[in-house]
Order: C-alpha cells, then structure tokens, then sequence
C-alpha cells in the first residue's frame, strides 16, 4: 500500500514537472506563399494570398531553448504558365486535356495538413517579451488541390473552368525548411501573446504535370517546380 501511494505522488509530480516544461497555444494568421524552379519550359509567375491556422507545442528543454512542433492548416498556391503546353492534364469530375496548348496557364489553390518540427531559442524576458529565433522542417500532406486552368483554344481565345478538383496534378508529399523568429508577450502568469514570422522554403517537386520540351510539342519533362511560402503566425500560449 504504501508503495502504491508513493507511486502516485511520484506520478503527480512528474506531471507537474512536465506541464511546467510544456507550453502549447492556437494560432491563425495570413500567408503569401508562390512556385519557384529553375526551368526554361515553364513560367511561374505571381503570388498566392492565403492563410494559416493550427495548434504550437513546445516543450522546453531549458529556459532558453525549446523543441518547437505542432500541427497546422495551410492555404498555399501559385500560377504555372506552359510554355509550350502540357500533356494529359486530368481534373477531376471536368475536362481532361490530351494537350493543353501553348499559353496555356493553371492557378492553384493548395490546401495542406503541416506538422512543423524544429529548434527554438529564446531570450530572458525583457520587460514583458522574450524574442526567440527557431528553425527546423516542415513536413506537408496535400489534402486537396483546386486549380483555375486557362487553357488557350486553336482560335487564340481562352477556355476557363474556375476550382476544379487537380489532385493528380500536384504531388501528395512535400516537405520544407523552415526559419524566422517572434515574440511572446506575457498577459498574466503563463497566457502569452505570441507573434512569429517563418519563411519555408519547398524541398521536393510538387509537380506531376508533363510539359512539352519545344513547339513541335513531341518530347516531354517533368520540371521541378519547388513551393515557397512567408507566413505570420498571431496567436497565444498558455
């Protein structure tokens, strides 16, 4: 019995020492993300206004260092021009394309489940803010992707269908690094107002569109187009 009882007060202080080491907190804020590559077949031109929401964990390893991760909603995009055209582009439950043309242009409108995980370090609190510096990976899955595609007729006009599902147009994995820096206000006690800045930069292709290599449009390449995106993060910790 009595061992028993000092079992649970060794449990009950273990608890206490790990939510003291534990912070956690929701989070939303806007994004501006957009494609980059480094191929001559393709234009990615333009930005993608979007948003981000979700849930920060932090566990603390010291007063001034942290292992940050969490779980969060991205809102992301961006334009692909073909150059000269792409091949077997298949949207869902719409018209699929044996050939889009040259001039031809898709928007998307990528909806990704992220779980963040990197390193924090933080400063003594000044007043009533700690600064903090953290970076780290970004693991995406894609959840649903929607695209505008602007496909140019024989005539030079242009056919558009407007968020029509293009699942298998972008990859379901991604992943990127990440890095950026904030701060947290303290409220009262633990609460916090946090506010944090990130850049992440893409890692992997998430294109799965085959483009035409010249105008005679009789060879095809997969370009790696890589996604980007600049995003606040206003929210609070308890």
């Amino acid at each position: 019995m009595k061992k028993i009882i000092v079992c649970i007060f060794a449990l009950i202080l273990t608890g206490n020492i790990f939510a003291q080491k534990v912070s956690g907190g929701l989070f939303v804020g806007p994004t501006m993300s957009w494609m980059s590559t480094d191929s001559k077949i393709i234009d990615l031109d333009g930005m993608k206004l979007g948003y981000n929401f979700g849930a920060l964990l932090d566990f603390n390893i010291t007063d001034n260092f942290a292992i940050s991760t969490g779980i969060q909603f991205n809102k992301l995009g961006g334009n692909i021009s073909f150059i000269n055209g792409a091949l077997n582009v298949t949207p869902e439950q719409s018209t699929v394309y044996d050939t889009l043309r040259p001039g031809s242009s898709i928007k998307y409108n990528l909806n990704y489940l992220a779980i963040p995980f990197g390193f924090k370090g933080k400063t003594n609190e000044i007043g009533y803010l700690t600064y903090f510096l953290k970076a780290g990976v970004t693991p995406l899955i894609n959840i649903k992707a929607l695209g505008t595609i602007d496909a140019m007729q024989m005539d030079n006009t242009v056919k558009t269908e407007e968020d029509v599902l293009l699942n298998k147009e972008i990859a379901l994995f991604n992943i990127g690094w990440h890095i950026g820096g904030g701060a947290e206000y303290v409220l009262a006690g633990n609460t916090r107002l946090i506010f944090e800045l990130l850049y992440t930069g893409g890692l992997l292709n998430v294109n799965r569109t085959d483009v035409f290599l010249n105008a005679n449009m009789n060879e095809t390449a997969r370009p790696k187009v890589i996604l980007n995106d600049i995003h606040l993060k206003v929210g609070i910790l308890f």
